[in-house]
């Protein structure tokens, strides 16, 4: 019987299933590993050789797959070759399922990691690709590898930094005692400029002369790490720190971002929003206006204690002049510490100041502030009321809401401290994403309506206005959201920019996978 008949039979006599071959010998019942068996069976053994060769390019150790012993055994000739077979084909079924859902399971990971572990390809599915292929091993797994645009960037920079790391271009960084700025000459600079042409800076010459170009892109990398550019190196620095992080570990940054890309989908939609939590950035695409339409700008996010989520929403509302429910985090850690911290002839001009009401559990009756005993009942335990701020432009959300649909209380929204976001360190909210520019988007997202900019400014609230309700819209066509923190990122002008690892997302990923 012919394999590809064999295949069938052995389809059509089962349910479909998902299952996960990266732990093969355990979740997998003996009839869908015949099943993956027979489909993966049709391809070569050399070609999938040279595939697994090749998967460093998506930031995967081919000796995970492909061992020093499986080479012994290979080079014993074709009849060893035979036998070693099987053994290939499951150590590819793991690899396109580690290439496609992730080899991490994001569920095992930290609690701001609001995603659930894909599914793998079903054997019925699989056995599609493969063909769609030409069964060759290489296109199968370009074809299962992440499609979505920051994958895509990851891997470009990627496959420009790992081969620096054996070729010398990314050397080490000359030392010195001195501080380089502004017209210093000194025997480092020049490693320091070839390192920064390396990473795309605009570097004329990497010469001994600390110029404005190298100014420039020193002040750059001092925005990324979250602080105040100084326009200098100095010896024990945090520039110097950053430019003398090895080669290698760079690539480690790399392989953990580029995982964590993977619990994504594999493609985004045509519009879609990608906010990267680790640089503060908001950036919209829209492919279906010719020419694309995109904008981007700076974010707040969620601070190291108060992470916002690594997930993928959906914007379906907007809100002109929201009012604000005080989350229970901040409720309880901030403001009942705040009010206990006051004299209680104090209490009411703070509620009033603020815009703050209180309100019973279910909302339907509002409370005297004066009257509740704030130093005695215990804030963590007593859910029997809340804290309500009134609309008004310094609100805490601003004058615009983006409501997602996430049952964790995240949102994007304008924002009562707007100049935050000429400060660097801009990991400080409690979660919540807050937008530079939130008019830009709802002007956006009510385009077609008749909500157009003008209605838009002229319904918002100006400073020293309060209003009792806010204006709800709902939209036909939601907004896909993804947030991702990710360290490493190639710009859209070409510059290799990376930053800390803040939410420590990458050494619980790391500790997971091997090194290239």
């Amino acid at each position: 019987m012919g394999i590809f008949l064999t295949l069938m039979l052995l389809l059509s006599l089962s349910p479909v299933v998902h299952a996960l071959p990266l732990d093969y010998d355990e979740e997998l019942t003996a009839q869908v590993k015949l099943q993956y068996d027979t489909v993966i069976d049709v391809l070569p053994l050399d070609d999938m050789r040279a595939a697994i060769g090749g998967v460093w390019q998506h930031g995967l150790n081919p000796t995970q797959y492909w061992t020093a012993d499986m080479e012994k055994t290979y080079m014993k000739g074709p009849d060893q070759r035979v036998k070693m077979k099987k053994r290939v084909n499951q150590n590819f079924l793991r690899l396109l399922s580690d290439i496609s859902v992730g080899s991490v399971d994001p569920e095992a990971l930290t609690g701001d990691i609001k995603f659930k572990r894909k599914k793998f390809l079903t054997p019925q599915q699989l056995q599609t690709v493969i063909v769609s292929t030409g069964q060759k091993a290489d296109l199968l797994i370009e074809s299962l590898a992440p499609q979505n645009s920051p994958y895509v960037s990851l891997r470009t920079t990627l496959l420009k930094i790992y081969p620096a790391c054996s070729n010398g271009q990314w050397a080490p960084i000359g030392k010195t005692k001195k501080v380089l700025k502004l017209g210093v000459k000194d025997p480092a600079v020049p490693s320091i400029k070839s390192r920064l042409m390396f990473m795309g800076y605009a570097i004329s010459s990497p010469d001994d002369t600390f110029d404005q170009e190298s100014v420039n892109a020193i002040n750059d990398i001092e925005w990324n790490l979250h602080l105040k550019p100084d326009s200098a190196v100095h010896p024990s620095g945090k520039v110097t720190k950053f430019l003398n992080v090895s080669c290698l570990d760079r690539v480690r940054q790399l392989q953990a971002d580029m995982e964590k890309m993977r619990w994504f989908p594999s493609q985004f939609e045509d519009r879609y929003i990608f906010i990267n939590l680790a640089m503060t950035y908001f950036v919209m695409v829209d492919k279906t206006q010719n020419p694309a339409y995109i904008t981007s700008f700076r974010t707040i996010n969620g601070r190291a204690e108060r992470k916002s989520p690594t997930m993928k929403d959906k914007i379906v509302r907007v809100i002109l002049n929201p009012s604000w429910i005080v989350p229970p985090t901040i409720f309880i850690e901030d403001k009942v510490t705040e009010i206990r911290n006051l004299p209680r002839y104090q209490i009411k001009y703070y509620f009033d100041s603020h815009n703050y009401e209180v309100w019973n559990k279910d909302m339907s009756r509002r409370l005297d502030p004066t009257t509740i005993d704030w130093w005695s009942f215990d804030a963590s335990l007593d859910a029997d009321i809340y804290i309500r701020q009134k609309p008004n432009y310094w609100n805490a959300l601003g004058v615009i809401k983006f409501e997602l649909t996430n049952s964790f209380s995240v949102y994007l929204h304008d924002t009562n401290q707007r100049e935050l976001f000429w400060e660097p360190q801009r990991l400080l909210s409690s979660g919540c994403i807050r937008l530079e520019k939130p008019f830009d988007l709802a002007e956006y997202l009510l385009k077609g309506t008749a909500w157009d900019r003008a209605k838009i400014e002229a319904s918002t609230l100006k400073p020293g206005e309060v209003a009792d309700k806010s204006i709800k819209i709902d939209l036909t066509n939601p907004m896909p959201v993804y947030t991702a923190f990710l360290t490493s990122f190639l710009s859209s002008d070409n510059i290799i920019r990376f930053t800390d690892d803040i939410y420590g997302q990458n050494t619980d990923i790391l500790s997971s996978m091997k090194a290239l």
